[in-house]
């Protein structure tokens, strides 16, 4: 219950800090490059308005080539990476999530590991992968550099609640070192007389008040002095106080999106994030959240008192480098009320280095600023197979470095602006063409010319009113656009009635794989992680598609697992969908030897019509037979006692049917006698046989008119 005191030497977290300075000076092209990406993708300049046109007021000059001109905003490449953000995210939640055994010997274990996999992921994770499914899309396909990062963690919450404890919890919590009661049974080995005897005479003895006193103090760190000794002044007097017992709110793997250079930093000359020399991650805190994890994560209380009363607000590097961070207003897309300044920033650092006997490991360190000789906690991070907690995935390989990856905003950036150029000019042109200029008498003195809606043109002689001939209307630049556009729909991959279908189906489906392959290894983490910590009783909450229980239990999950997350993008437009359903409906007439699966097929084809239906109608294959065998057997059941059950001329497996209600009257003694002995039942059970056999023959007919023939061998035969 008593926070572990931080063990690492000063110099070393000086060391720490000095490394992610030195990360941060590297990093200042890289947040040049965010933020010009920003520019391009949310069309923003100097001298911008709200009516979108261009104002000496805005620009501080006189603007060109008018005053009113045009000044739209295109959002061209913003469209192109919601298109690609709306195609990954919709593929991650309606593609087949599927188990795979390392090992030979867990294959048995597959469907459970599967089924507990589509349930982290369709359920217990839902609304926390919504979130962050998008924002791993958006820095994939909208940051420069493209790049997406993913951290996996056990996500246990835990919150402290008022709780009135009698003398007997506070023993139970004494001897065992544990900070609720309710975790430990009353059989529990630990709680020996001695230590309990102990107990009731640190409680009890008067000598030993200031014992007493510093234990509650150690146990209950959050708990001020006053409230401590008034709390020994209860339990003295009526045997119990209220104390402040935490309670697990949820646990449950978690992950959370970190933006490059934001709220992660690593070298910029990282190839493999696992291989990285060091990661930190940084974490902004309230006052109330840091208190809270001394009881929770067992952070150093010296520590969390000194970062609340130096570290408020403190950042850690010059606050130049993101001046656009401190200046976020409401409207900025992306942006929130910047609270900084209220809270606290807390480093969690990895580094790779090895212990006093040579082993390496991840160590990772929680520290600030504020207080530069100590950590919060410190410690070899908790992962079987040593690696960070993070995953990351570019967008495209042009070099071994991550931040090679250039996001869309770079090469689309010049047809966006080209685009914007011609509407410009278009829209300029129909304001001269609706108010054109006109001439007027020429004063004495010097004049300006100024042409515009409007605008004056000045003459030595004008008989009439005349205004001023403009060009003809500029058919160049509208096919100039047309092209344009043309340029980058091509690039982009969008899928237009000029763009070649084979072409654009490939781009889709290279940019759904790779954005699959970053959450296929998320996926794989989350599920180490429930193995390792899932208790049995939270295990037993798994339920299948269906919503139906699955009781599964720690030896079913027990293994290595790879994860597979596929889909064929192109099954997301419904109209090819079907044609697919119907070419292996055709499929089925070149199966004589039964080798093709229907199961599978028919899994995705309910999926791919509607995923949500398809959750619900689609059981897994081990229950469909089982359902099937406890139905005939209730069949039989209903039988024995005069009732016919009924007769449905589709929808069951006749043959698994016959083969159960046979063997179920052999294995039986008692139907075994009831069929020998009753003339009623006999003809009920021989009335169902009929019934199941003309079923199955059914069913070879239908293969016979098909082929021709029946097959001689085989599951046909």
């Amino acid at each position: 219950m008593t926070p572990t005191a931080p063990t690492r030497d000063p110099e070393d977290i000086r060391e720490l800090r000095t490394e992610l300075e030195h990360i941060m000076a590297d990093g200042t092209l890289v947040w040049q490059r965010q933020e010009e990406a920003r520019a391009v993708r949310f069309n923003v300049w100097e001298g911008q308005t709200s009516d979108g046109r261009k104002h000496a007021s805005a620009l501080g000059e006189d603007p060109l080539p008018f005053e009113g001109a045009s000044d739209a905003r295109i959002p061209a490449v913003d469209s192109i990476i919601g298109d690609k953000v709306a195609l990954v995210k919709q593929a991650f939640f309606r593609a087949q999530v599927q188990a795979t055994p390392v090992e030979p010997n867990d294959a048995p274990k597959a469907a459970s590991v599967t089924s507990l996999l589509r349930w982290l992921r369709d359920c217990e994770m839902r609304a926390e992968l919504e979130t962050e499914v998008e924002l791993s899309a958006q820095h994939f396909f909208g940051d420069d550099p493209a790049l997406a990062v993913v951290e996996v963690n056990w996500r246990q919450d835990v919150t402290l609640v008022r709780r009135e404890l009698s003398f007997d919890d506070l023993a139970i919590l004494y001897v065992t070192g544990e900070s609720n009661p309710d975790n430990v049974a009353p059989d529990d080995p630990r709680l020996e007389p001695a230590m309990l005897a102990d107990f009731n005479d640190l409680a009890l003895n008067p000598l030993r008040d200031r014992e007493f006193t510093a234990w509650l103090t150690r146990a209950y760190p959050g708990v001020t002095s006053a409230a401590v000794r008034a709390a020994v002044r209860m339990l003295r007097k009526e045997g119990r106080a209220e104390l402040p017992v935490p309670v697990v709110r949820e646990n449950r793997p978690g992950v959370q999106v970190l933006k490059y250079m934001e709220d992660i930093f690593f070298p910029v000359g990282t190839a493999e994030l696992q291989r990285a020399r060091s990661i930190h991650r940084r974490e902004w805190l309230s006052e109330v959240e840091l208190r809270e994890r001394v009881a929770t994560q067992q952070w150093s209380q010296a520590w969390v008192d000194t970062v609340i009363d130096q570290g408020r607000g403190q950042t850690i590097g010059n606050q130049n480098w993101r001046s656009a961070i401190e200046e976020i207003s409401l409207s900025r897309p992306g942006g929130m009320v910047n609270e900084n300044n209220f809270l606290f920033e807390v480093w969690w650092s990895y580094e790779r280095r090895a212990d006093e006997l040579g082993v390496p490991g991840v160590y990772m360190t929680v520290w600030n600023i504020a207080a530069v000789d100590t950590c919060a906690k410190c410690e070899l991070h908790d992962d079987p197979d040593g690696g960070y907690p993070f995953y990351a995935r570019p967008r495209e390989r042009l070099g071994r470095q991550l931040t090679d990856s250039r996001g869309l905003t770079r090469p689309l950036a010049t047809h966006q602006q080209e685009i914007k150029t011609q509407r410009d000019a278009r829209a300029n042109y129909t304001q001269l063409v609706a108010s054109p200029p006109r001439k007027t008498l020429m004063q004495r003195g010097a004049f300006e010319l100024i042409l515009g809606p409007n605008a004056q043109i000045p003459v030595q002689r004008m008989d009439d009113f005349e205004l001023v001939q403009m060009p003809p209307f500029m058919n160049a630049s509208v096919e100039m656009e047309a092209t344009t556009r043309r340029e980058f729909d091509e690039y982009a991959g969008r899928q237009t009635a000029e763009q070649e279908p084979n072409r654009i189906a490939m781009l889709q489906q290279a940019a759904v794989d790779s954005f699959l392959g970053l959450w296929r290894e998320v996926m794989r983490a989350v599920l180490k992680q429930a193995r390792r910590f899932y208790t049995p009783e939270e295990l037993a909450r798994v339920t299948g598609p269906g919503g139906e229980g699955l009781a599964l239990k720690p030896e079913d999950v027990y293994g290595e697992w790879d994860v597979m997350i596929e889909i064929d993008t192109r099954d997301l437009n419904m109209e090819f969908a079907m044609k697919k359903m119907k070419a292996f409906g055709d499929l089925r007439s070149l199966d004589p030897a039964g080798i093709l699966d229907l199961g599978p097929l028919v899994e995705w084809a309910a999926y791919s019509l509607d995923p949500v239906l398809g959750r619900r109608a689609i059981k897994p294959q081990t229950n469909v037979t089982q359902k099937e065998i406890a139905d005939e057997k209730n069949n039989l059941a209903q039988m024995a006692v005069g009732v016919e059950p009924e007769m449905p001329e589709q929808g069951i497996n006749a043959s698994l049917r016959l083969q159960t209600m046979q063997q179920h009257i052999q294995q039986s003694t008692q139907l075994a006698q009831l069929y020998q002995g009753a003339d009623w039942f006999r003809a009920l059970v021989e009335n169902r046989q009929k019934y199941l056999m003309q079923q199955v023959t059914q069913e070879k007919n239908k293969q016979i008119g098909r082929l021709g023939t029946a097959p001689l061998q085989g599951p046909g035969a």
